[in-house]
């Protein structure tokens, strides 16, 4: 011990043998501390991603400053116990270089989201480092490319594809959760979080006040996220009758508290899904992927389809952006598609002539003033050559011959 240091400095408590009952449990608990003491100038430069990663935890990953969410704090501890550390975590940081770091996410089997996710952490992770002068240079995976873009559009439910799947779940409880989702758009955790008392009645407003991702309670992601909602008069005559039904029904109880837990918590969503929401899909006959998030997806775009302002499907998603809304949310069906093409169909419409004849073989003619301005365009070669009468061509005759023939009605113009 240094001499230079008073005792009490040099002492800390770091738990007692209820929290810490195992030497195992106590040795990760001084690795926080032990990379702290080690952060010296003496350190500099020298300290591994791992070092750093224990600096982090103690200083930043759960500050209230920052706000973290639980779900946040536990994804960042997923994420840097199974992918980073058994990669990197030996790692000097002066080491880590942005094109390997690229490479490894490459061969990562996941899905481009989570590899996104990934490299933000470890973006979080330098940023940390240099705000507490362990490491003196630029973030080097700033420069790390790596897209979010999904793979695949997800799923879009119809109205009647909706209906079906509620007529087939089993339990009113997880029923209501179904019809609460797809027509209010509320988050997953944001159903589980909700009590009585944020339902107005009287109003027909939603207050979102919380979430409940697992067993944690969380605030609302962004300001936007805070606003309440309307809530349509149908689904309030719906959730005026469950809270009837419902043994939880004071204003203190979970909307959809769960008799699995005598009220204390509300149902598991992901056990909804397994046990009710997905057979009833296939009872529904429905083909398409469905979860949660689906419903919040099909609400999006079917206010879209029907022609309501961004702005609006905006605020009520509670994005806290218009293009978040239509860019991802938003997804046009084929036959919305379709019907925008027609627009264009005049593109298309050419004038008709027809030749005078005894009406045996009759052909459609352009006028030379008419073909002139396409003389030059393959395309609308072709589109000429599809509008001349070929059946005498059809109807039998080498390759040959009917190549001459095509030549002869061509060179006719």
């Amino acid at each position: 011990m240094d001499k230079n240091i008073p005792a009490e400095e040099s002492k800390k408590v770091i738990g007692d043998v209820d929290r810490l009952p195992r030497k195992a449990d106590a040795l990760r608990a001084v690795e926080p501390l032990r990379a702290e003491v080690n952060a010296g100038q003496d350190r500099l430069g020298k300290m591994t991603l791992g070092e750093v990663w224990a600096h982090f935890q103690l200083h930043e990953l759960r500050d209230p400053d920052v706000g973290r969410s639980p779900s946040t704090v536990a994804c960042y501890e997923a994420y840097f116990k199974c992918r980073i550390i058994p990669e990197w975590g030996d790692v000097l940081l002066y080491d880590m270089k942005a094109v390997a770091v690229e490479k490894w996410l490459r061969s990562l089997g996941l899905a481009p989201g989570s590899k996104a996710k990934i490299r933000n952490h470890l973006s979080a992770l330098f940023n940390h480092a240099i705000r507490h002068e362990l490491y003196t240079r630029e973030n080097p995976i700033r420069t790390v490319r790596q897209s979010a873009t999904r793979q695949r559009d997800p799923d879009v439910l119809t109205i009647d594809e909706l209906k079906k799947i509620v007529q087939n779940i089993n339990g009113q409880a997880v029923r209501v959760m179904v019809l609460t989702a797809a027509a209010s758009a509320l988050r997953r955790s944001e159903l589980r979080g909700l009590k009585w008392a944020d339902l107005d009645f009287e109003n027909l407003w939603f207050h979102l006040r919380r979430g409940l991702v697992r067993k944690d309670e969380t605030n609302m992601k962004t300001r936007a996220s805070r606003k309440g909602i309307p809530m349509l008069p149908e689904l309030a005559v719906v959730l005026k009758e469950w809270r009837l039904e419902t043994h939880y029904a004071q204003d203190s109880d979970w909307v959809f508290a769960s008799p699995f837990t005598s009220g204390r918590r509300p149902y598991w969503a992901e056990s909804a899904l397994r046990k009710h929401i997905k057979p009833a899909v296939i009872k529904a006959g429905v083909t398409k992927h469905v979860s949660w998030h689906v419903f919040r997806h099909s609400f999006a775009s079917m206010l879209g389809q029907a022609g309501h302002d961004v702005k609006v499907v905006q605020e009520l998603l509670r994005h806290a952006n218009s293009r978040i809304t239509a860019d991802v949310y938003q997804q046009a069906n084929q036959d919305a598609k379709r019907s925008a093409l027609t627009h264009v169909s005049g593109l298309f419409v050419v004038p008709e002539k027809r030749l005078p004849g005894d009406g045996a073989l009759s052909q459609t003619c352009l006028d030379e003033d008419e073909i002139q301005p396409f003389a030059n365009c393959v395309f609308c070669v072709l589109m000429l050559l599809a509008r001349l009468d070929l059946s005498p061509l059809e109807s039998g005759g080498d390759d040959g011959a009917r190549t001459r023939d095509l030549c002869r009605d061509r060179a006719a113009f």
